[in-house]
Order: structure tokens, then C-alpha cells, then sequence
């Protein structure tokens, strides 16, 4: 069984989100106030701790949530903007 450690959300894209106490969920959108919810391929993402702690090892200081990264949208045809060492 899985523990959720943070739930983050962003209210604009491009900018690093920030850990919420609680979300409200609904069909074809994700998190209810998350500029990266909406119908399309993912409206929530589940980051594991071994994500982060891969992260933390290459010097990052990150906290559960607070990377920045968007993939490609179809709502906005963006390019990625994952850091390269990610």
C-alpha cells in the first residue's frame, strides 16, 4: 500500500507548485484549482520517493511536489521544459 506524503498543485503552468492540505478530484479534469488539470492524457501525476530521493542525490533540494516540469500539452503544443538532468 502506497502513503500520498504531499499533494501539490500549480495555479498557473511554469511555475513551482505548492503543497495543499487537501484536493477535491473530478472526472476529465484532476485537481480542482491545478492550472495542469483538464481533458487530456493526465490530469494527475504520482511522483514516487524514489524520484525525488534520485533528485535530492544529484544535489537538488527539492521537498515533496516543488520540482517544475510539463510535458508536452495538446491543449497548448509546448515543449518540454524538464530540466535536461532530470
Amino acid at each position: 500500500m502506497g502513503i500520498i506524503q504531499a499533494i501539490c498543485i500549480s495555479e498557473v503552468r511554469g511555475v513551482q507548485k505548492h503543497a495543499i492540505p487537501e484536493a477535491d478530484l473530478t472526472p476529465e479534469w484532476g485537481i480542482v484549482g491545478d492550472a495542469h488539470g483538464g481533458n487530456w492524457h493526465r490530469q494527475v501525476s504520482l511522483l514516487g520517493l524514489e524520484k525525488i530521493e534520485a533528485f535530492r542525490a544529484k544535489g537538488a533540494d527539492v521537498a515533496y511536489g516543488c520540482l517544475l516540469y510539463t510535458s508536452p500539452s495538446p491543449r497548448d503544443g509546448l515543449l518540454s521544459r524538464m530540466p535536461s538532468s532530470a
